[in-house]
């Protein structure tokens, strides 16, 4: 069984499940979330305190069944951590889809927030991705917004999207998990107008943890040896 970690204080648990058995109706996994802790991840303080509740309560989210974790948050927190604590492979949304983009060509990314453009460059500069970075574009929408799914999102969305395939992107990858409200039909758009793939990374790192799960396993010396 995977399980998807939410590391916010719980509400969308069923929204991730809805969207994913769209995709795999047969598949059995399960949605976890916090029961105290940030109501999104938009900094660096809420993404601490999320990583802290969840090794507080790690015995309490991560069954003994579990055979793999999806971080289902682009910011990946507590994602090392995980690792160090874990004999299951761990797969951040961030780190997962952009190194998928990266196998496709050089990307953008999409997402909220006034520090969206340093903290994506941040990111692949440690996962060792900042050469396939094309640019970074922001939506001013907050995490819960863009949840909501609202036309407006899209229309905002959809215009990013073409504003980084105009940068050079060969790939867009959307910057936010919440994203998956309006991907399928931003995917499909961007595709017959564009032939330019999007990547919304929940679905893209399921499909890679369930693909690799049974077959992969971090190591215990070295990295993640946690000394």
């Amino acid at each position: 069984m995977i399980v998807i970690l939410d590391p916010i204080k719980g509400y969308f648990e069923k929204n991730v499940e809805n969207y994913l058995l769209k995709y795999y109706p047969t598949d059995k996994f399960k949605v976890v979330s916090l029961k105290e802790g940030p109501e999104t991840i938009e900094s660096f303080y809420q993404k601490t305190w999320g990583c802290a509740e969840i090794l507080k309560n790690l015995k309490e989210l991560i069954p003994k069944t579990a055979r793999a974790i999806v971080i289902n948050c682009f910011a990946d927190p507590c994602l090392f951590e995980l690792r160090e604590n874990l004999d299951i492979p761990v797969f951040g949304a961030g780190e997962t889809t952009m190194h998928i983009a990266a196998m496709l060509g050089d990307f953008s990314v999409i997402g909220p927030g006034d520090n969206v453009i340093s903290w994506t460059r941040m990111q692949t500069r440690e996962y060792g991705l900042f050469e396939k970075l094309i640019s970074v574009r922001k939506v001013k929408f907050s995490v819960k917004e863009i949840m909501s799914g609202e036309e407006k999102l899209y229309n905002v969305t959809k215009e990013a999207c073409v504003k980084a395939i105009e940068d050079g992107a060969d790939v867009v990858v959307l910057g936010c998990t919440g994203f998956s409200s309006i991907a399928e039909r931003l995917k499909k758009e961007i595709w017959k107008e564009y032939q330019i793939p999007v990547l919304e990374p929940l679905l893209i790192t399921y499909s890679v943890a369930r693909s690799l799960s049974f077959i992969l396993r971090h190591g215990k010396r070295g990295l993640f040896a946690g000394r």
